[in-house]
């Protein structure tokens, strides 16, 4: 039986030869997402944000509905990554964009399920991702007024109602590749 950390390993290679994985790109493992609510085992930064859920053999789906709730209000693709035991569950269980994969005993990892492009990106959870110094930095690139009194949560709705998700989904990225760059190697 693979573990959870074997299983993270096992995705990366997978996501390492099958998806593009450029010089700069960067794996976070075990990303607080949603107000800290949740935390992605394994998130995928290139030139989409994709996270990826691992459930191993000896895991259960109890908290599965609000992780996938939460990794879609965040990443651009949302992989379940499962014991095979689980396969018919994750279809049944998973919304119709999430991407499932099938890990085994042999250590194969096979797609069930190839994820869909999310377009229900949230951008006030979304502007989770930043710092608030981040923030700041984006609403001056994009010409939004900075107010330093304002709490954390007030400038994310700021940012979240005024700045194009596009312009945030690509700071995230920079930032995220910048701040993880070193320990994703």
């Amino acid at each position: 039986m693979h573990s959870p950390e074997t299983i993270r390993q096992l995705l990366r290679s997978w996501v390492a030869t099958t998806k593009q994985h450029l010089p700069g790109d960067v794996f976070i493992d075990e990303l607080c997402i949603v107000d800290k609510t949740c935390r992605a085992d394994l998130v995928h930064a290139n030139g989409l944000l994709c996270g990826f859920e691992v459930k191993s053999e000896s895991d259960t789906f109890k908290r599965w509905p609000q992780q996938m709730e939460a990794y879609l209000r965040v990443f651009d693709e949302v992989w379940l990554c499962c014991h095979r035991k689980h396969a018919v569950r994750a279809l049944g269980e998973s919304g119709p964009t999430v991407g499932i994969l099938i890990v085994d005993e042999y250590s194969s990892i096979a797609v069930l399920r190839p994820a869909g492009k999310n377009r229900n990106v949230a951008a006030y959870d979304l502007s989770g991702l930043l710092w608030r110094e981040e923030l700041d930095a984006l609403c001056v690139k994009q010409g939004v007024p900075v107010v330093r009194r304002e709490r954390i949560r007030e400038a994310r709705h700021r940012v979240a109602d005024t700045v194009p998700l596009e312009a945030l989904r690509e700071e995230v990225l920079v930032r995220l590749k910048a701040r993880y760059g070193e320990a994703s190697l």
